[in-house]
C-alpha cells in the first residue's frame, strides 16, 4: 500500500450548520471548502473544515434517500470514512479489491488547475469506509471540480497538527478478523496487543498501523465473559462496531487544552489521587503536577519514551463518538497504564470518602 496519512475523517452529521459552529467554535476549526447540489454533490451539503494538520469534512443529506441521511438515522451522528492519503489511490484500490475488500467507489479523477486528485473507496465495516486519496497538489484545493474553496479570513490556531490515531470499537470476537482485514486489504502491520481488565471490565486491544506509524487504528473488543462497560455503550448506541473516538497530535497539549476549554470543549475530570501516582510510576513529562490536574491531563510512558493526553466528552446525543489529545515525548503506545493507574486512584478515593465514584477513564487508547 502507498497509503502513509490520514488525508481527512469525514463524519455523517444529521445537521451541517450545526455541526460546523461547534466544531470552529470550540476546536478552532476554519471552513476552507463547500460543496452541495450546485457543485455536482447530490442529495446532501458538505464542508470541510481544517485546523493545523488536520481536515474534517461535515457532510449531511438533503433528501430522506441519501446515505448520509440512512447512516444518521441507524447510528447517529459519526465516522463514515477515515480517508488515506495514497501516492496510487487507484493501485492500492485495486490491491485491496484483490485482497477481499468490497469496492464501494471505482477511481475517479477529478483535474484542477494545481494538479489532478485521485479517489477510491472501499468499505470496512458497519458502514465505516476508507478513501484512498491522491493528490498531485498536497496543498492545493480539496477536491476540484466539485468543492469550492472558502477563505473565511480567520487565522489558524496551530493547535493540532495531525491525526495521531483513530480508536474502533468492535463486537466480541471480532477483533482478529478486523486485523486481518487490515492486514490484507491496507498493508498494516499488527504492532502492538494488550488485555486490559479494569474492576469488573475487561477487554481486548490490537493495534494496526503503516510503516511510518502515520496510519494508526486501535482496535478494542469487550470481552463478553466479563461486566459490561462504556464499550458495550458504545455498540449499543452505534448500532454496532466503528470509530469510538478521534486522537488529535498536538505539540503543546496544555496550551490545546487550556484553549479548548475555554472554548466549551468538556475534558474529563481526574481524580486528584491519580496525580500523587506519578512520581511511584517513573513520570516526569516537565508540566507542573498542578497544571497537570487542573486541566485533567494524563501521563504515561513506555519503552520509547512518554506521554501526555486527555480526553473529551462526547458531543453527540447518543454518547458515542468522543476526542482526544496525545503530545508524544518519544512514547509510541497509546496510555493504557493510565488505565489501571487511574483505576486505582478512584477506587482510593471511593475509600476515603465512603462514597461511589463516578465514572472512571476512557478506554481504547
Amino acid at each position: 500500500m502507498t497509503a502513509h496519512s490520514v488525508d481527512h475523517v469525514e463524519f455523517f452529521v444529521g445537521d451541517v450548520n450545526q455541526a460546523s459552529h461547534y466544531y470552529c467554535g470550540t476546536y478552532g476549526f476554519r471552513v476552507v471548502a463547500e460543496a452541495g447540489p450546485l457543485t455536482g454533490l447530490a442529495g446532501a451539503r458538505s464542508l470541510v473544515l481544517a485546523h493545523g494538520g488536520v481536515r474534517l469534512v461535515l457532510t449531511s443529506a438533503l433528501h430522506a434517500d441519501h446515505a448520509a441521511s440512512h447512516f444518521v438515522r441507524k447510528h447517529g451522528d459519526g465516522v463514515r470514512d477515515v480517508a488515506l492519503r495514497s501516492t496510487d489511490a487507484a493501485g492500492d484500490f485495486a490491491a485491496a479489491v484483490a485482497a477481499g475488500a468490497d469496492a464501494v467507489s471505482e477511481p475517479e479523477t477529478f483535474e484542477g488547475a494545481s494538479g489532478r486528485v485521485v479517489r477510491a473507496t472501499i468499505a470496512a465495516t458497519n458502514d465505516l469506509v476508507h478513501t484512498f486519496v491522491q493528490r498531485d497538489d498536497p496543498e492545493g484545493p480539496f477536491l476540484p471540480q466539485r468543492y469550492l474553496p472558502v477563505d473565511d479570513g480567520a487565522p489558524d490556531p496551530g493547535l493540532l497538527r495531525s491525526v495521531d490515531h483513530l480508536a474502533m470499537c468492535l463486537r466480541p470476537g471480532s477483533l482478529d478478523t478486523m486485523v486481518d482485514f487490515y492486514g490484507r486489504a491496507l498493508g498494516l502491520k499488527h504492532t502492538y496487543d494488550e488485555y486490559i481488565v479494569v474492576g469488573g471490565q475487561a477487554m481486548a486491544s490490537k493495534v494496526v498501523q503503516d510503516a511510518t506509524r502515520g496510519i494508526t487504528f486501535t482496535m478494542v473488543e469487550p470481552d463478553p465473559t466479563s461486566n459490561r462497560g462504556q464499550l458495550n455503550d458504545f455498540l449499543d448506541g452505534f448500532d454496532g462496531p466503528g470509530v469510538q473516538h478521534v486522537a488529535y497530535g498536538t505539540d503543546d497539549i496544555v496550551t490545546a487544552a487550556r484553549e479548548l476549554r475555554s472554548s466549551g470543549v468538556e475534558l474529563l475530570s481526574t481524580p486528584a489521587g491519580y496525580y500523587a501516582s506519578l512520581a511511584a510510576r517513573g513520570i516526569e513529562v516537565g508540566i507542573d503536577p498542578a497544571v497537570l490536574q487542573d486541566l485533567g491531563l494524563l501521563a504515561d510512558r513506555d519503552e520509547w519514551g512518554q506521554l501526555v493526553q486527555v480526553f473529551t466528552r462526547s458531543p453527540y446525543a447518543r454518547r458515542t463518538v468522543f476526542f482526544e489529545l496525545i503530545q508524544r515525548l518519544d512514547a509510541r503506545t497509546f496510555g493504557s497504564g493510565n488505565i489501571k493507574a487511574l483505576y486505582e486512584a478512584v477506587e482510593r478515593e471511593r475509600a476515603d470518602s465512603a462514597v461511589p465514584a463516578g465514572a472512571a477513564a476512557r478506554v481504547g487508547g
